[in-house]
């Protein structure tokens, strides 16, 4: 005699209190333990209604169900490779940094960060600008909670101030954090 296959039960995937626990999709599960720990991506575009954010794709991991949700938290984001090779153009210096961080509710994170001069320069305008990066953000982050960081992210104040600052040392065409993960 076959074996009676099991229905799928639909669960509906719902994002961190930072973004008003918005519904981000669907999915059908078939043994709710199997639902844990999936890691699910979305453009920001979605989650904001703000288009000048289209090239930024945010990650979320379930943690919990509850009933027929999935509860997820924060678990990183990137810029699209299609917009970090727009911004490399022929003489311009890129500087990117990688650095292992935690922020003030103890959440470790790596932080990839991109920045681009306007033309090319001498390496050590180029050392100079990648320690000042590093230090700006080395001294930022820990400051903040992982949602208040997501928040200055989304408004780009981290963004503007390294522009701004760091244009001082060398004119800065663009900088973004690349990509933003967690460790745990």
């Amino acid at each position: 005699m076959a074996k009676k296959i099991k229905g799928k039960q639909w669960y509906t995937i719902i994002a961190p209190k930072m973004f008003d626990k918005k519904a981000l999709g669907e999915t059908p599960v078939g043994d709710p333990e199997t639902v844990m720990n999936r890691t699910i991506s979305i453009p920001l575009v979605n989650l904001i209604n703000d288009p000048s954010k289209y090239y930024i794709k945010f990650y979320f991991k379930v943690k919990e169900a509850d009933g027929d949700k999935a509860l997820t938290e924060f678990w990183g984001f990137q810029c699209l490779r299609d917009y970090i090779s727009r911004m490399i153009r022929h003489g311009v210096l890129r500087i990117d940094n990688v650095m292992d961080l935690e922020t003030k509710d103890k959440v470790k994170i790596r932080v990839k960060t991109i920045a681009v001069t306007s033309r090319k320069a001498k390496k050590e305008v180029e050392v100079s600008l990648r320690k000042f990066i590093k230090e700006k953000v080395s001294e930022e982050i820990p400051k903040l909670t992982l949602d208040n960081f997501v928040k200055k992210t989304l408004d780009d104040s981290i963004k503007r101030t390294i522009i701004e600052e760091g244009s001082k040392i060398y004119p800065i065409y663009k900088f973004e954090l690349r990509k933003v993960e967690r460790l745990e």
